[in-house]
């Protein structure tokens, strides 16, 4: 990722930049699923929660130092370019010396392998990856054209609503050890039910106001964007806490599985706005969030129990009862 960086501030054709786009693409969601694994495999399973917690704070923060970045940078590209190289460069070292060295998953017979399979379709992993899917595909709908949604249906302009997002990331970021914090307390379905609420209700907000000339519409868009913002902190918790409790294989596998999850999710929240927004305009895609996280939360019912977690680490298999150092 940091050379990539690198061949972005010093190329100039956009023959360049598309490969180094896919290598960083690539790079990016390798090392945002692989990290996870220094906790889930080298911590025992009590520490999970508050250690995952404190990692997407970390991951959240880093969001926003790369938000000022380039806010700071729009006018000098390739010093924000070489300077994102330089702090990756910098976790590449930190990480050789002081992260733990993990060890290689024992290999799974084929039989399990099949019936690892198998039980995604059913039960509580079967459960989770429809109500990830159906969230996701929810969340990033929005999320994809937020500029163009508050200045067609809140006449909020791109800078205020990049300002609004900011002020939710900054927010949403703060309450991830929060969200641990009640994953503890109540398991990770009912923090899951929190953020798939909140972001409901922010939606359906935005859904009303946006039917027509109410006062106070921008009022409501905006505070609404920062409530979806800071909501996202509360699902990918929850999110990365059940996939790693109930995944029946490899840790390394679950987040995978849930980072390819956001990803096809991204994919069908930027397809949906295209057909929507046409059809009917930026002012429709707020409802339709609403609609597919109102499916969401029904589907999770079955998660929202804390009952269900407290029998979860014995439904699994590999390392999770034996972490690797």
């Amino acid at each position: 990722m940091a050379l990539a960086m690198v061949g972005f501030g010093l190329g100039t054709s956009v023959w360049i930049w598309a490969p180094l786009a896919l290598i960083f693409g690539g790079a990016g969601s390798l090392a945002g699923t692989v990290a996870g694994l220094f906790i889930v495999e080298a911590q025992p399973m009590k520490e999970w929660n508050n250690r995952l917690s404190w990692f997407r704070l970390a991951y959240g923060l880093g969001q926003v130092v790369g938000l000022i970045i380039a806010a700071l940078a729009a006018t000098q590209l390739r010093f924000g370019w070489i300077l994102s190289a330089v702090l990756l460069a910098t976790g590449f070292f930190l990480g050789r010396r002081q992260l733990p060295r993990l060890m290689p998953a024992t290999p799974t017979p084929s039989g399990t392998r099949t019936k690892g399979i198998a039980a995604l379709l059913r039960g509580k992993i079967g459960v989770f990856l429809l109500t990830w899917l159906l969230t996701m595909m929810g969340v990033q709908t929005f999320f994809n054209v937020v500029p163009l949604v508050m200045r067609d249906s809140f006449a909020v302009n791109p800078s205020t609503s990049s300002i609004l997002f900011l002020v939710g990331a900054v927010l949403g970021t703060l309450c991830y050890p929060l969200a641990g914090s009640i994953a503890n307390r109540t398991g990770p379905g009912a923090v899951l039910l929190v953020g798939v609420g909140a972001t409901n209700l922010a939606f359906g907000s935005m859904a009303i106001a946006a039917m027509g000339d109410i006062p106070g519409r921008a009022v409501i868009g905006s505070i609404a964007l920062i409530v979806a913002a800071t909501a996202y902190s509360f699902e990918v918790v929850a999110a990365t806490l059940m996939v790693v409790k109930i995944y029946p294989g490899p840790e390394g596998s679950a987040m995978g599985l849930l980072n390819g999850i956001i990803a096809l999710g991204a994919v069908l929240g930027a397809l949906v706005p295209s057909f929507l927004a046409q059809a009917f305009g930026y002012s429709a895609l707020p409802a339709f969030a609403c609609g597919v996280l109102v499916l969401a939360a029904l589907a999770g019912l079955p998660l929202y129990r804390r009952s269900v977690w407290r029998g979860a680490p014995a439904a699994v298999v590999g390392s999770k009862t034996s972490p690797a150092t």
